[in-house]
């Protein structure tokens, strides 16, 4: 399991709000993973979120999870800022997050047959630049766009109604993740959590991360607080994983 954050603040062209919550809930480890970073590049500010939740029932979980949030970590400061300092744009990104996608499987998997074992891990990536917006994503973790009074899934659930995903990293054939990429109009958040976090939670809890009303990433995380302690009175067991960040 992993729970990373760097924020370097320093001017730019956005103004971001950002906060996390991790928590075993009722398990007795973790093995979701999460990674909140945020430089300053040539052209602005810089930022990746990413969630990544350990597939239950397979080895490892938390060292699937972990492991694909280092790859991604690593990508994100060894090719995504200088993409972003040479000007380059979504088409170019979205061809260097699939080959890591790929680099990241075929190690998962190596990993898991050397030892005779089955491992993998949801993943769920953000990351923002300038005015515009990109995520990637395999499994059923989320991310949610909030914009004025409204909140829209951006992601689909790669997963079978039963409970059983047909998408991850590392137990699968590799495949092609969900990519997106969308301009940041006005005042709006982003919501990336793993599914203990989201499954239980209400029309009412979901209402606490409108952007209109925060201010303070001490909020942000107070309000993720308090929507991971609603999921708990309503018998969610599982871990829960989030990352809100205000634009």
């Amino acid at each position: 399991m992993k729970k990373t954050v760097q924020n370097r603040k320093v001017g730019c062209d956005l103004k971001i709000r950002s906060g996390i919550y991790w928590d075993q809930g009722g398990r007795r480890s973790n093995q979701d993973s999460l990674s909140l970073q945020q430089v300053r590049i040539s052209r602005g500010r810089a930022l990746m979120a990413v969630v990544s939740d350990g597939i239950g029932g397979l080895a490892e979980g938390e060292n699937a999870s972990g492991y694909i949030v280092e790859k991604l970590i690593g990508h994100f400061y060894q090719q995504v800022i200088w993409l972003l300092g040479k000007g380059k744009g979504c088409k170019t990104l979205r061809k260097s997050i699939i080959r890591c996608f790929y680099e990241t499987e075929e190690e998962l998997t190596g990993y898991a047959r050397e030892r005779g074992i089955k491992l993998g891990a949801t993943v769920s990536l953000l990351l923002v630049w300038k005015r515009r917006y990109m995520i990637a994503h395999l499994g059923d973790s989320r991310i949610y766009l909030y914009s004025g009074q409204k909140r829209r899934l951006l992601t689909e659930d790669h997963s079978d109604g039963r409970g059983g995903l047909t998408k991850c990293l590392g137990s699968f054939p590799f495949q092609v993740p969900y990519i997106h990429c969308g301009r940041i109009r006005g005042k709006c958040g982003l919501l990336l959590c793993t599914d203990g976090f989201y499954r239980q939670q209400s029309e009412e809890s979901f209402a606490l991360l409108k952007p209109g009303e925060i201010e303070s990433e001490g909020q942000i995380e107070r309000r993720l607080w308090e929507m991971a302690q609603f999921a708990l009175k309503r018998g969610e067991k599982d871990n829960m994983s989030a990352i809100y960040v205000r634009l």
